[in-house]
């Protein structure tokens, strides 16, 4: 508050003594101004004293409010805009104020709010949040932690607020896809991309270099989370389909599109399952016919040597058993 307490008037020359009362302390200055007085703002007891109220001297010295709640000037670490900050999914994230022109024997109390509440170094997981002073950090940022934030500064020796900055903290789109799929000719497949991102992002999908758009045999579903166009669908897959697939997303606040890795698609035919149990069978098979045909000739060479052995000795023998003697 200021108050006038004496206005002293020599020709054209108005000289001002304020007293500015700031709860505990109280301090006057001494503005003098050559110009005319204006007398429809005044009330004038005689020509040398002249009271005041502080609306008009503040309209006469320029003297604003803020001022007089001695306001600071802070600078937050925004990443463009005047409120803006980007984190990326499960990386750190650090908010900091400073003030822009601080004196020595100031000493000032920072407090950190997201949306109403106040924010502490999380006791339960201090891993995660941690409040130092000017600065919160948040070590893994996932999409809970997205929303405004707020930094407030205070003088330890006065409960008022000297000033604040507001943090608009939003999640760059992260998007991830499987490295590799197999499916077959001809079946129904759904890709899923793996979407998170505050605000939500609007999700697209490419193969090889060609924007994949709504067809015959191609259309896209909404996740679990409702994030549109998260789910490709092939009705049915064919071998052209093959090759890499990635999924795009972006929002109202990353100006550039973020893409995921690639997802290879592999396409077998239906028959891919029964060529190698033909193989095995045809295996089998002339395996049999191999061992058979070993058989039948070891069986033959064995028939013909035991022909071989049989001498003409012993068939003599036989054909003059007539000249044997037989003993009474």
């Amino acid at each position: 508050m200021i108050r006038i307490t004496r206005i002293q008037g020599l020709r054209h020359t108005v000289e001002y003594f304020c007293l500015l009362h700031n709860n505990r302390n109280v301090q006057s200055f001494r503005v003098r101004l050559a110009v005319p007085v204006p007398s429809r703002n005044m009330t004038c007891w005689n020509s040398l004293n002249v009271i005041l109220y502080s609306v008009v001297i503040c309209a006469l010295l320029d003297f604003g409010p803020s001022r007089v709640l001695a306001q600071v000037n802070i600078k937050a670490n925004y990443d463009y805009g005047d409120k803006f900050k980007v984190a990326e999914y499960k990386m750190k994230v650090v908010l900091n104020c400073n003030v822009a022109e601080s004196t020595q024997d100031q000493k000032y109390l920072w407090k950190w709010f997201k949306e109403e509440d106040s924010i502490n170094t999380d006791s339960d997981d201090p891993h995660h949040v941690s409040v130092s002073d000017n600065t919160l950090t948040i070590n893994r940022f996932v999409e809970n932690d997205a929303g405004k934030y707020s930094c407030k500064l205070y003088n330890q020796n006065n409960p008022k607020e000297l000033g604040q900055k507001s943090f608009q903290v939003v999640l760059k789109p992260y998007l991830k896809l499987p490295k590799t799929a197999t499916f077959l000719d001809g079946d129904k497949i759904e890709i899923e991309c793996n979407v998170f991102g505050v605000p939500k992002p609007e999700i697209s999908w490419k193969f090889e270099n060609n924007t994949i758009l709504t067809g015959d045999n191609v259309y896209f579903m909404p996740n679990k989370r409702n994030i549109t166009n998260a789910i490709l669908v092939l009705d049915p897959i064919t071998m052209k389909n093959r090759g890499n697939f990635y999924c795009i997303g972006k929002n109202d606040f990353v100006w550039e599109p973020v893409m995921s890795g690639p997802s290879y698609v592999r396409i077998k035919d239906k028959m891919a399952a029964f060529w190698p149990f033909l193989g095995i069978c045809a295996e089998v098979i002339i395996l049999c016919l191999i061992i058979f045909v070993y058989e039948n000739k070891r069986f033959k060479s064995e028939f013909e040597e035991s022909d071989t052995d049989q001498g003409p000795e012993t068939n003599n023998a036989i054909e003059g058993g007539g000249d044997v003697r037989h003993r009474k």
